[in-house]
């Protein structure tokens, strides 16, 4: 519920400032939100069931009920269209096919094997304690192509960036790309330890579900770490987003900090203007990467 409402509240930001956005992006962001908004639903009636008006069923707890679609589907549809979300900026920003191909199949085969475990788990699993040994293999897959993937993600995003950034000549554009780099590796790093950590609870305790925690939190996870990414743009921008600055000829000088344009720019009357006065503007831009 708590992830749930920080995406809601990253979706609202991002409706308030991007309107202009292509109509692939939003689709992107409304669709993942959709399917968080699908999940919190799926998990609140299946808690519900378990703990609340089955309570003191022991067939009730036992029972998967709507959990193979709740935790493996969302999180192997959520996930796979984030990373391969990723691995499509990766191609444009270095051109690598190889490297954007094995980006993507690490995506798809978290995809997949996700997939299978919910087949896997409607089908085959009627208790929670036949869940381990009926999906162990397709989970540890599923868990690990995640984990491979976002650390693989985080650091190829962290080089390029870097190259970026060694690259530029304007020092309020290298502090941007210092912000994106913190914002691509804790975001990658977060998803990342909850994969690695789902695996650890999954091989180390054979005999208990522990690692059902850190699952159902992962399809959130690659949600609003995609939707800090983006609403950054918003602060990037108000922080450090063209000033203008103008000098009239008997005024001080006055400075006007816009959005990227020259809407926020003064109007003068040409009629006011001497033959001897002069309008001298000087204009300062930072560039830097948009996702």
């Amino acid at each position: 519920m708590g992830l749930f409402g920080c995406s809601s509240v990253q979706v609202y930001l991002y409706y308030l400032n991007f309107p202009k956005d292509s109509r692939k992006l939003k689709t992107l962001v409304y669709g993942l939100y959709i399917l968080d908004f699908a999940q919190t639903l799926l998990v609140t009636a299946f808690v519900f069931r378990m703990l609340g008006s089955g309570w003191g069923n022991l067939d009730t707890l036992e029972s998967v009920g709507l959990s193979w679609i709740a935790l493996p589907f969302f999180n192997a549809v959520s996930g796979t269209t984030v990373q391969c979300f990723y691995a499509w900026r990766i191609y444009i920003l270095s051109k690598s096919i190889p490297l954007t191909l094995t980006i993507t199949l690490l995506a798809l085969c978290e995809g997949t094997s996700g997939l299978a475990f919910s087949i896997i788990l409607e089908a085959r699993v009627p208790t929670f304690a036949d869940l381990q040994s009926q999906t162990f293999v397709v989970t540890t897959v599923c868990l690990m192509s995640s984990a491979a993937c976002d650390i693989l993600i985080s650091l190829t995003m962290t080089y390029l960036l870097n190259r970026a950034r060694r690259e530029s000549l304007s020092g309020s554009t290298e502090q941007l790309i210092t912000r994106l780099i913190h914002l691509v590796v804790g975001g990658g790093g977060l998803t990342a330890s909850f994969a690695i950590l789902d695996a650890i609870f999954l091989l180390a305790y054979p005999n208990n579900n522990y690692h059902l925690v850190p699952v159902s939190a992962l399809a959130k996870l690659y949600t609003n770490a995609l939707m800090v990414l983006f609403n950054s743009r918003a602060q990037l921008r108000s922080n450090n987003g063209h000033p203008l600055t103008y000098t009239w000829d008997g005024e001080t000088s006055q400075k006007v900090r816009g959005p990227i344009g020259l809407t926020s720019l003064p109007t003068f009357a040409r009629g006011n203007i001497g033959n001897e006065q002069a309008i001298s503007m000087d204009i300062t831009t930072d560039t830097y990467p948009v996702f």
